[in-house]
């Protein structure tokens, strides 16, 4: 869910394809709760910039008074739960640190920092439909000891390159079985690319990786490796004279999944007869940026539609969103 950042540029997110960045804020608010839940385990799932907003509410008096919405499917059930932290809470999170912890996060978020662009340099030699892995030399063998980022094995990172389709007809048979996407909204917002995303190949020998990287003393070894073809998520750029929307649409969680935002406003709203949450988040230029998220009903799919308001106002987005959601 929710695996890109919201929270760059407004005009580099309208039109930019996910890219797959070290989370830096995500990972080094999970290092201030560590420091502060010392001895426990946090397992990262895929849920977002906050999940860790969401899985400690009621750890830490930090989160005391914390926002959370939840949305309901057809049958009353609960399939997402998203909690609101802002800038300036995590800042004052961070303030309340000793000097030498907000000191070492600093330069964690500038070493993550760094391993990103290398990452999305990574994928950018990658040919389009190809997969790599690679595995980091760690500085010392305690680190990150007590928290365990994700599902691959110790220090490894998987990175793909997808294809880009330009036509709908090109991209359908990808996705087809299990939704399918409007070529325009709106009538002005035509399809103007599209990629689909699958979730992360294991198939990667982790040992041999780490055996090369000694050897030869390198920092991190690079392997290309066969790509997964279990389906995450798909994601279209439409088009028109005002600019553009991006549509995305992936595998939900099962049971009550959880996210979480930095939006300065939150909203519970109906796309159709389905339970949505609308996110406002403002640059500090004044431009408004708008995102509504809802598991659609009778299915497994997430749904999302994001766009500027000097593109399409609130009201404009979600009858887009309606649409979108009627779509069979």
């Amino acid at each position: 869910m929710m695996d890109q950042n919201p929270f760059k540029p407004i005009q580099e997110m309208l039109i930019a394809k996910p890219v797959p960045k070290v989370d830096v804020k995500e990972k080094v608010m999970v290092a201030i709760m560590a420091k502060k839940m010392e001895g426990k385990k946090i397992m990262k799932k895929k849920i977002g910039l906050l999940l860790i907003a969401s899985m400690l509410v009621g750890a830490s008096s930090v989160w005391a008074g914390m926002k959370m919405i939840e949305l309901k499917n057809e049958k009353g059930e609960v399939v997402l739960t998203m909690s609101q932290y802002t800038d300036e809470e995590q800042q004052k999170v961070v303030q309340e640190l000793p000097q030498e912890d907000q000191t070492r996060l600093a330069e964690e978020e500038k070493e993550l920092e760094r391993k990103s662009e290398i990452m999305t340099n990574i994928m950018n030699d990658l040919k389009p439909g190809t997969t790599a892995a690679v595995y980091w030399v760690p500085k010392n063998k305690e680190e990150d000891k007590n928290i365990v980022w994700s599902k691959h094995a110790p220090n490894i990172s998987v990175v793909s390159n997808p294809i880009t389709y330009t036509a709908w007809k090109d991209m359908q048979p990808a996705v087809g079985k299990m939704f399918t996407l409007p070529t325009e909204l709106g009538g002005t917002f035509k399809f103007h690319e599209g990629d689909v995303y699958y979730e992360d190949s294991d198939k990667y020998d982790a040992e041999a990786m780490k055996a090369e990287a000694e050897r030869d003393k390198k920092e991190y070894v690079v392997k290309e490796i066969p790509s997964s073809d279990k389906f995450d998520y798909a994601t279209v750029a439409y088009r028109s004279e005002k600019g553009g929307i991006r549509a995305e649409v992936r595998m939900a969680e099962e049971g009550n999944a959880h996210t979480g935002t930095n939006a300065q406003v939150m909203e519970k709203v109906m796309v159709g007869n389905n339970e949505a949450v609308l996110t406002t988040h403002k640059s500090g230029n004044g431009d408004a940026f708008n995102w509504v998220i809802w598991i659609k009903n009778g299915t497994k799919l997430e749904y999302s539609l994001r766009a500027s308001e000097k593109v399409v106002s609130k009201e404009e987005l979600l009858k887009l969103a309606k649409q979108l959601n009627e779509v069979k």
